[in-house]
């Protein structure tokens, strides 16, 4: 049952509960494991993948032929293929608004400042096969390397039961102009990208979702390599007033508990019949069965409607929460787009259903987890670039600030760094 809240209270003390709810009592036993593997790839590097004992195996064993290329876009339906496509073209359109652009800027004296981005040289994307969406997954990463001009792109994804990558998978990475595929998942592939092995150069950039193994590997290599923000569990805020329509609400909550069943659906509305028609209407689609168990129980532990006297406050709750999605849902929505802070993807009226953030609205699949997202944000352009300042100054404009740099470098303990100075001022002298 989808409950509904009233007191202050218990809206904080729920609010917390479900803010700390993924993972706790799993990571420390996990992370001995995981610490283990990425210590043998690093070590051993191809026979590091391997459990003691077993053969030797070259990462280029593991790599997906031209021949299961070809064949992935004979295994799925060309409605797939078409919207795969289509996809991908209003991905690149949204993403390319991203770009940063180098600039230069001449000031007086002479002076040059301007910054410039390069490509990172090598981009490492994992795409979990046991997750939903591996699809948006594999879009959402592999299109903001593409638009950066990163000259290798390599996917890590594991197999299926048939030893197989997915034909799914492989069409969206051909489309999207990956470089390399393997068939590696878990904390092994994120060790053989971060490390590189014999038969693998290590990448400058790792991002991607997974399990726990996945976002333990991924914290532990970061310094070795930059990865994105590590994953935890997703939340969907609703801000409705009156004119919120229960049925479209009823439906984004479910859509969101579909994809992940540790995610959190909560809507804050300041409309107690609102809230009486939502918990009505998820109920009862609940008990469709069209949704299965895990998305009954997702909505009993981690689903809440709140009632609040204003959406001003339902604003406040959410900016301390700092939810993935938030969907705004009323009278005049622009109003107060302004008074929202830190959201990860936010999606404005009710034409702007859920389903829009995840595939076309900024990675919204890979966002970092809640509280993370007030300094972090999803993968995007700017994940595979890298930023460089330019400054070129003239003599006389070196000669009006010689004397304050000298100063500040002689009482941080930098004689070295006030010599350069006065070389330069006794040349020009």
């Amino acid at each position: 049952m989808l409950r509904i809240i009233t007191q202050s209270a218990e809206i904080n003390t729920e609010l917390q509960r479900i803010h700390d709810r993924p993972y706790r009592d799993e990571i420390q036993a996990k992370e001995f494991v995981v610490g283990e593997i990425l210590e043998r790839i690093k070590q051993q590097g191809d026979q590091g993948l391997l459990k003691p004992n077993q053969t030797p195996i070259a990462v280029k064993d593991l790599k997906v032929r031209g021949s299961q290329l070809d064949a992935a876009y004979q295994k799925i339906p060309k409605e797939l293929l078409d919207a795969i496509q289509i996809i991908s073209q209003r991905l690149e359109s949204f993403y390319k608004q991203q770009l940063s652009t180098a600039s230069v800027k001449f000031e007086a004296d002479d002076v040059v400042i301007g910054k410039r981005y390069t490509p990172v040289k090598r981009a490492g994307i994992y795409v979990a096969g046991d997750q939903t969406s591996p699809i948006s997954r594999v879009l959402m990463q592999t299109i903001p390397a593409k638009i950066a001009q990163v000259p290798e792109i390599i996917l890590m994804t594991p197999t299926d039961e048939t030893g197989q990558v997915p034909p799914d998978i492989l069409v969206a990475a051909q489309v999207t102009g990956v470089n390399r595929i393997y068939g590696l998942g878990g904390a092994k592939a994120i060790g053989a990208l971060a490390y590189g092995t014999q038969t693998l150069s290590k990448v400058d950039v790792i991002t991607g979702t997974g399990g726990l193994d996945v976002i333990l590997a991924k914290r532990m290599v970061h310094g070795s390599v930059t990865t994105d923000t590590p994953i935890d569990a997703s939340e969907l805020f609703i801000i409705a007033d009156h004119t919120g329509n229960d049925t479209y609400i009823a439906a984004d909550l479910l859509a969101q508990v579909e994809q992940d069943p540790s995610s959190a659906v909560i809507v804050i509305t300041s409309d107690l019949e609102l809230a009486r028609k939502i918990q009505a209407k998820v109920q009862q689609k609940l008990q469709d069965n069209a949704y299965g168990i895990l998305s009954e129980k997702a909505i009993a532990h981690y689903g809440l409607i709140i009632v609040v006297e204003s959406i001003e406050k339902a604003i406040t709750i959410s900016n301390e929460f700092v939810p993935h999605y938030l969907m705004l849902t009323v009278e005049e929505p622009w109003d107060f787009v302004q008074k929202i802070s830190g959201v990860g993807c936010l999606l404005i009226g009710g034409s702007t259903p859920k389903t829009l953030g995840d595939y076309l609205g900024s990675g919204g699949v890979i966002l970092p987890p809640s509280g993370l997202i007030r300094y972090a944000s999803s993968v995007r352009v700017e994940t595979f670039l890298k930023p460089s300042h330019i400054i070129e100054y003239s003599p006389s404009a070196l000669k009006k600030l010689a004397n304050a740099l000298k100063i500040l470098a002689l009482t941080e303990g930098l004689p070295g760094s006030a010599d350069t100075l006065g070389l330069r001022l006794e040349e020009d002298s």
